[in-house]
């Protein structure tokens, strides 16, 4: 790997086709010419997993000037992480993470579950651009759609609301199984259950921890009360015993945005009856490209407050 010197260099999790990769170099190149952020030179580096931030980091660390001042900073998910911890890290001052010998990168974190969180509040942008595929098609327009069918934001919103109503116990059992490995700080992961009733995961649950204590060769039965201790918050409590009562906002922001954007835009094309198109390729190709002008989209206004202070810095730091 080439270490460009004098480079602001940001890590993120995904692969090199990854579709958000592309979307945040040119996110910020646009706050750049809009002035919006400080115009430096950077590199937005794809890194796969997160558990490979301070391998690469240790790296760029070694050969950039820049970086001994600086720190490397990585966008990361937040996935099912309590405030609290996102705070700890928060903490943290610059020279925690440059210290000659302890040098790791600075994460932050997206304020949602991941990026794809963002998306789910453009549903407006999505149905007309759904709406907008002609019904026939041509070689610039590939995909057309066989009805003459309508979408509008309120439909995309329902949907999006019955699909969550439909998902609190998956996603009670997904935060269950992040805490765990969260507090174990080992390799181990809760198997699946094979239902996801409640008095199942329950019996499931009590014995994973016997397991996987197994497994592991270490005490964690300290965990015993982990899953009822979560159905004892009020966000899961409520949620659970009256699925109609689920906050949407909320909704947005903490459950898993990735599958729920899968699915809504899996039944938004199925119900257009669009061909040639798929739920990735919708993303990818049209939903993106459109957020990325318009500097009032969420994600780019996420991106642009993420940014800023580092990108000033470096502007600081490298007189560019």
């Amino acid at each position: 790997m080439q270490v460009l010197d004098n480079f602001l260099y940001i890590l993120i999790e995904g692969e090199p086709e990854s579709p958000e990769v592309a979307f945040i170099n040119r996110v910020i190149s646009n706050l750049i010419n809009q002035e919006l952020l400080s115009k430096i030179n950077y590199k937005v580096q794809e890194i796969g997993g997160s558990g490979n931030f301070n391998a690469i980091g240790k790296l760029i660390y070694s050969k950039s000037n820049l970086h001994q001042t600086l720190p490397i900073i990585a966008i990361s998910d937040r996935d099912f992480r309590t405030q609290e911890k996102i705070n700890e890290m928060a903490l943290r001052t610059d020279n925690d993470f440059i210290q000659k010998n302890s040098k790791s990168v600075k994460i932050i974190y997206w304020s949602r579950h991941e990026w794809e969180n963002f998306l789910l509040e453009e549903t407006e942008i999505i149905a007309n651009l759904l709406n907008q595929i002609p019904t026939t098609r041509s070689e610039s327009k590939p995909f057309r759609k066989n009805v003459t069918n309508s979408l509008t934001k309120a439909q995309l919103d329902e949907w999006l609301i019955q699909y969550f109503q439909a998902s609190i116990m998956q996603e009670l059992l997904e935060c269950l199984r992040f805490r765990f490995r969260e507090k174990t700080n080992l390799r181990l992961s809760l198997d699946k259950p094979t239902s996801l009733s409640l008095p199942n995961m329950e019996i499931w649950f009590r014995n994973q921890i016997f397991i996987k204590a197994k497994e592991s060769r270490r005490n964690i039965f300290s965990l015993k009360p982990l899953l009822q201790n979560k159905l004892q918050e009020n966000f899961w409590q409520s949620y659970i015993n009256n699925p109609q009562t689920l906050d949407f906002h909320q909704a947005k922001i903490f459950f898993r945005g990735k599958e729920a954007l899968k699915s809504l835009c899996k039944r938004a094309i199925q119900y257009l009856s669009i061909e040639n198109l798929s739920d990735d390729k919708f993303c990818k190709e049209l939903l993106l490209p459109e957020l990325e002008k318009n500097k009032n989209s969420l994600i780019v206004q996420q991106l642009g407050v993420m940014l800023k202070p580092y990108f000033q810095q470096a502007a600081n730091l490298t007189g560019i």
